[in-house]
């Protein structure tokens, strides 16, 4: 071997550097990615493209440093990157559920908020825990052969036969270009969505060879709208799915349905409370796991008959979790997952119509609030001038009210604490003139859901034997037995006559959790005691919990005897509740509404913005990959239902795409 050793070198770097690509490709070495189905073609154009980077790197180093000793420190050094590299993006798939692109890099322009040291150490932990330093072996073993090995390289330069290399390069980099080639025309004609194009390039080019497209070249492969197309063409192909019509025919039990029903108007003038909960899931409500109720006070409210929770609620969030919840909620349309609007309107100029549009025509005074820094996710930007708050409120604005040196208490770390937020938005609410709207958004629980219990005095630490390698979904539980404790404690004193935070009979409360968390599906096999399919892991983390709370009771007037539970079943979605609080408002516009009433026996569907995931009462459907592509797995699927479901998504991707990135260039940013 000591003869030999260089060409052990090259031999171990390319075939463990090439070994790490899979990480990032199929679902046995990483849980978080869905990956396309895997063809002949496919799998041979992304392996020899990555081969061929992989040698031109090698090449480069040789010409430069010619001794042997020398690349091998070059070949070390870069797979210490390429390692780094592929664990990054590993960590990237683990939170957002999609391949890393750096289009989708105006993440970054957000502040950390406070949650950048708990992230890091996280991070460490889970090198080790989820045994992501394996991705590290090409760097060790190149470390250790070079210095056991060290004196056994050559010491005289390597002979260079330039037309040799010349020819080697060329070779090497039209079969690149070659694979490149085939990606894109199989992209364009077998998935023509906005997401996932890095997951396919990923696959079809080859890990290595697709990210330097983008990050060398800078080759955008976004389907961001064809140039035939414009916003308003764009906007008509959505007819067919609008429900803002007095009379429409709904194509999952071809019955006729209207925009005028039993509940349109019912709480006209009154104040809306809206409190979106971060990283709540349906999980934890009404359910027990070692002995202990999760959510013990939102259970008992559940028995309230003005009190409704929807528990067959699914997220639409892509890549902006929280802003894209916001984003649904305040449009009732669907992120395309790939993109943080947020960004895209600090950048382009555009418009959509939206509720806040609404509460100004009807005399509301409208607020929103988020506990950390106003420019985190551009918050104050977007909710002043897209959402047309009358004001957003952050951690900014706060301290200026109250110093941290004078009030300690009303602080967790770097933010508002989430009863203190909420109390600060019902003071405003009061001082309104007029009908009052207030969207709040809570802190915890928060990745990477730290322990709380030295913060808050009444904080407990919960048990639910899940041992230390699933400490995470350990801390989330607690964090959201605290909140339950805390987020109904504040209901109380908003409804209670007594209280000095009582908002008066005719307030709607309106509480939803905004996106789930990315814990391993290990973790969840543990607390839930079975194992579960890809498809029913994926379903788990898109739960979320919905909850109406109508204190006057005219709600609970319009449901009928045979519907006299509070609990609804029905597949429901984020982007249900614009139709829904605008039909209870009152609220009359000519825009186009794609939503149900959330009350109503109206059949829906929804879908996950980052993966094509369809999801409706009977069944779970993913287009993109045979092996994961149904659930239950022997239900007999309406392949043309579930196909118009689709094209829905493609169409509103179409429509957002060509409204956002064909819209001019801001020229006067503020």
């Amino acid at each position: 071997m000591k003869k030999r050793i260089f060409i052990w070198i090259i031999f171990v770097y390319l075939v463990l550097n090439m070994f790490n690509t899979f990480f990032l490709t199929t679902k046995a070495l990483n849980q978080y990615i869905v990956p396309f189905n895997t063809t002949f073609s496919s799998f041979f154009f992304s392996f020899f493209a990555d081969i061929a980077v992989l040698s031109i790197l090698l090449l480069i180093g040789i010409l430069i440093f010619r001794k042997e000793k020398r690349v091998a420190y070059y070949l070390i050094f870069l797979s210490l990157v390429l390692n780094i590299a592929i664990i990054a993006i590993q960590y990237y798939n683990k939170s957002y559920k999609i391949a890393f692109s750096i289009f989708n890099f105006s993440l970054l322009k957000s502040p950390t908020g406070g949650f950048g040291s708990n992230v890091f150490l996280d991070w460490v932990y889970e090198l080790f825990l989820y045994f992501r330093i394996f991705n590290l072996l090409p760097f060790i073993v190149l470390l250790t052969l070079t210095i056991v090995f060290r004196k056994s390289f050559k010491t005289e330069k390597m002979v260079i036969s330039w037309k040799k290399y010349a020819c080697y390069f060329l070779a090497l980099a039209s079969f690149q270009i070659t694979s490149y080639v085939y990606f894109q025309n199989s992209l364009e004609k077998n998935w023509n969505f906005s997401s996932e194009y890095a997951q396919y390039g990923c696959q079809h080019a080859g890990v290595y060879n697709y990210y330097i497209s983008e990050i060398v070249f800078h080759i955008d492969n976004r389907n961001i709208g064809s140039k035939s197309e414009n916003a308003q063409t764009a906007y008509e192909k959505l007819e067919p799915y609008n429900k803002n019509k007095a009379e429409y025919t709904n194509f999952i039990d071809h019955k006729t349905y209207s925009n005028q029903d039993r509940q349109s108007g019912i709480l006209s003038g009154y104040n809306v409370f809206v409190i979106q909960m971060e990283s709540m899931m349906s999980f934890a409500f009404e359910h027990t796991y070692n002995g202990i109720e999760v959510t013990p006070y939102f259970n008992k409210r559940f028995e309230d008959p003005n009190c409704f929770y929807f528990d067959n609620v699914h997220t639409n969030v892509g890549i902006g979790n929280t802003s894209d919840a916001e984003f649904t909620f305040f449009t009732g349309l669907v992120p395309t997952g790939d993109m943080t609007v947020v960004w895209e309107y600090d950048t382009y100029d555009f418009d959509l119509p939206n509720l806040g549009n609404h509460l100004q025509k009807n005399g509301y005074t409208s607020y929103s609030y988020n506990p950390t820094d106003e420019v985190f996710y551009n918050h104050k930007v977007v909710h002043e001038g897209l959402y047309r708050m009358n004001q957003f409120m952050g951690l900014d604005t706060y301290v200026k009210l109250y110093p941290k040196k004078e009030y300690p208490d009303n602080y967790l770390k770097y933010w508002i604490r989430d009863n203190y937020i909420l109390k600060w938005a019902v003071e405003n609410a009061k001082a309104a003139s007029g009908p009052s709207f207030s969207f709040v958004e809570t802190i915890t629980p928060h990745n990477p859901f730290p322990d709380f219990s030295k913060e808050y005095s009444d904080y407990e630490i919960v048990d639910f034997d899940l041992g230390f390698e699933n400490y995470q979904l350990q801390n989330y539980l607690s964090q959201v037995h605290y909140d339950d404790k805390l987020l109904n404690r504040f209901l109380d004193e908003a409804t209670d006559p007594n209280s000095p935070f009582y908002m008066g009979e005719k307030t709607l409360f309106i509480l939803y959790g905004d996106h789930g968390n990315a814990l391993k599906k290990a973790s969840y096999e543990k607390l839930l005691g079975k194992k579960l399919t890809d498809l029913e892991y994926r379903n788990l983390l898109l739960k979320i919990p919905m909850i109406f709370y109508d204190p006057s009771g005219e709600i609970r007037k319009t449901i009928s005897e045979e519907d006299a539970s509070s609990i609804f079943t029905s597949v429901r979605s984020l982007s249900d509740l614009y139709r829904t609080l605008t039909n209870l408002l009152g609220f009359r516009g000519n825009e186009k509404i794609f939503g149900v009433n959330m009350f109503s026996t109206e059949p829906s569907f929804t879908y996950d913005s980052k993966n094509n995931d369809v999801i409706c009462d009977d069944f779970m459907y993913c287009k993109k990959n045979q092996d994961y592509s149904l659930f239950p797995p022997h239900y007999q699927i309406d392949l043309q239902l579930a196909d118009q479901m689709v094209e829905y998504r493609r169409r509103n991707d179409l429509y957002l795409n060509t409204l956002i990135y064909q819209s001019p260039r801001r020229k006067n940013k503020t």
